[in-house]
């Protein structure tokens, strides 16, 4: 028995399925984030470590069953860049067959196949990924959270504070994010937000999550925080469009998908995407991604591997998908 262990390591959480050349997963298993360009690499270690370790236990596996380690991972270019390091991090942990990307690079194989198009990709942070019909790659975004993660998750989190803030001083509109905020934080007094965020240093997975509270209070009617969805909609609908023009693809039909639970959650933010599309590129085609980011890892190691992946093996990934989704609702 050889398996593909096809790993998704982002800001938030890190996943890893083991998966067999028939489709068939056979171990999965959750672990913490894996981006060493934000946390320390002994954490980064730990979540992979771990992650790895308990998938190939749920399977029943263990080292020598593993043909290829395929990750996508945070700290990773498009290009490539940054990759050397987290395969001399899992050389260390027993394995030297691999096949390592960027994250963005598993989400535009996992939404579209591998097929020309763009994909935008925004959880916790933020980038979007053209390929062309030449091969050639251009990524828009991805700066991290100082500069850059228009549309992500950390960015609404962010730009919520931000407007509760306002709304507190009495610069800005009075809106329900400032009683939301308070609550998710367990917090009495917005003041208390400053010894929150600055002293006790909350992580940028910790602000993304506040997006989650932003979009129940925009979901009610509050008219600025549905203005925090549509703005975050339309800078994630601007990158598709500068990636499209930068491979010559916007007068071409296009395909256009998404991953994160950012575009894939938020209905509000999801429509205002598809909407700006609509009309700055009249000949695209959004379509919902076939496969998450952690299955088109999947699918480059199989590619590394030689191993096809047709019809059979694509029909057999979806059963199982189902069927662990079906298990885990029950449960």
């Amino acid at each position: 028995m050889k398996v593909v262990l096809a790993i998704d390591g982002g800001g938030s959480r890190t996943r890893c399925l083991a998966i067999d050349p028939n489709g068939r997963v056979l171990g999965h298993a959750e672990s913490g984030p894996s981006n060493h360009l934000l946390i320390n690499v002994d954490i980064v270690r730990r979540s992979l470590s771990e992650a790895i370790g308990d998938a190939l236990s749920s399977s029943g596996l263990n080292n020598d069953a593993v043909a290829c380690v395929s990750a996508g991972l945070a700290g990773v270019d498009f290009d490539g860049a940054d990759a050397p390091q987290m395969e001399s991090l899992l050389n260390d942990l027993g394995f030297d067959n691999l096949a390592i990307n960027g994250d963005m690079v598993i989400a535009h194989a996992g939404a579209l196949q591998s097929r020309p198009g763009v994909v935008a990709l925004a959880g916790t942070g933020s980038v979007t990924l053209g390929i062309g019909s030449d091969g050639r790659r251009v990524k828009i975004g991805g700066w991290g959270p100082i500069y850059g993660d228009e549309g992500s998750a950390y960015r609404i989190g962010q730009m919520a504070l931000r407007a509760a803030a306002r709304a507190y001083d009495g610069r800005g509109t009075a809106t329900g994010l400032t009683d939301a905020l308070l609550s998710a934080l367990g917090l009495t007094n917005f003041r208390e937000t400053v010894t929150r965020v600055y002293v006790q240093r909350m992580e940028p997975r910790e602000i993304a999550a506040l997006a989650r509270v932003a979009y129940d209070v925009a979901e009610a009617g509050d008219e600025v925080a549905r203005c925090l969805f549509t703005t975050a909609a339309d800078e994630l609908a601007h990158s598709v469009e500068a990636a499209a023009q930068q491979l010559r693809m916007d007068a071409d039909d296009l395909f256009v998908s998404y991953q994160g639970s950012v575009l894939e959650s938020c209905r509000l933010l999801h429509e205002r995407f598809v909407e700006q599309l609509k009309r700055s590129l009249p000949r695209a085609t959004v379509v919902v991604p076939e496969f998450e980011p952690v299955i088109g890892a999947y699918l480059l190691g199989c590619n590394a591997l030689g191993w096809p992946f047709d019809e059979g093996v694509r029909d057999q990934l979806k059963r199982t998908l189902k069927g662990q989704r079906c298990l885990s609702r029950n449960t």
